[in-house]
């Protein structure tokens, strides 16, 4: 019988899909103008390495992470695991052990603990070898929103090319990408140009760590033919005359 843990990791990346979108979309609000900043050259920095990063702002361990466990001095327990549907590992000379909701710090100390009986001042190290499929959330103006199954490397663009590319209403130079940041500020939202990544052939700085939003929005242009739409030729229908397409 299914566990009531493993409904809730079941519906967790839904849940938190649905939860960045409509930051995004209050962020966002019915206008055309994008308030939202772009990456400083100090973020920059610190985003080069995602993986890195991720695990620096204390990313929690999920069902279908591997996980790699290191002894530095006693090699002969060193592994690489999956984590079970359940959230539980069975670790080297341990047995069952809970690892979801955990960073790689406490999965770390909690093996010391564990170790300890037995082995002198253990050391471990416990590090994320691959993330199990979880989401990269692509919405607004691109050909199929969608959630995509996160690899490592992922870019913005290519991301938006999967979700079916850009449609003609895109605003290119103001994507935005949200992205949880488990500190004080538990959303960073920043903009992005991807105008310049497709047409000048600019390289992209940023790469996407598992459940980031991508998110397309129209530009000024297409926003006033959507409001024409809905408030006047949709209401007066011997005004529906063709709009012409926004290039």
């Amino acid at each position: 019988m299914t566990s009531r843990r493993s409904l809730a990791s079941g519906r967790a990346p839904r849940l938190v899909a649905a939860t960045l979108m409509a930051a995004v979309l209050t962020l966002l609000g019915c206008g055309p103008t994008v308030n939202v900043q772009p990456f400083s050259p100090a973020e920059l920095a610190r985003v080069q390495n995602e993986s890195v990063e991720v695990e620096r702002r204390g990313y929690r361990i999920e069902p279908g992470d591997t996980l790699q466990i290191k002894y530095p001095f006693h090699p002969e327990m060193d592994q690489e695991t999956i984590v079970r549907p359940d959230g539980t590992v069975t670790a080297t000379g341990v047995g069952p052990l809970p690892a979801a909701g955990m960073t790689s710090v406490e999965m770390a100390n909690q093996l010391k603990a564990k170790t300890s009986s037995r082995l002198k001042n253990p050391e471990v190290v416990v590090t994320i070898s691959k993330y199990g499929e979880r989401g990269v959330y692509v919405g607004g103006e691109v050909g199929r929103p969608q959630m995509l199954v996160f690899r490592k490397g992922l870019t913005p663009l290519q991301a938006v090319m999967a979700a079916g590319g850009f449609l003609p209403t895109a605003r290119l130079d103001s994507v935005i990408l949200v992205r949880q940041n488990g500190g004080t500020e538990p959303l960073v939202t920043r903009k992005l140009d991807l105008g310049r990544v497709l047409h000048e052939g600019d390289p992209e700085q940023v790469a996407l760590a598992p459940q980031d939003v991508i998110y397309v929005p129209r530009t000024g242009i297409a926003n006033a033919n959507v409001w024409v739409r809905q408030h006047v030729t949709d209401l007066f229908p011997f005004l529906r005359i063709p709009i012409p397409p926004t290039f």
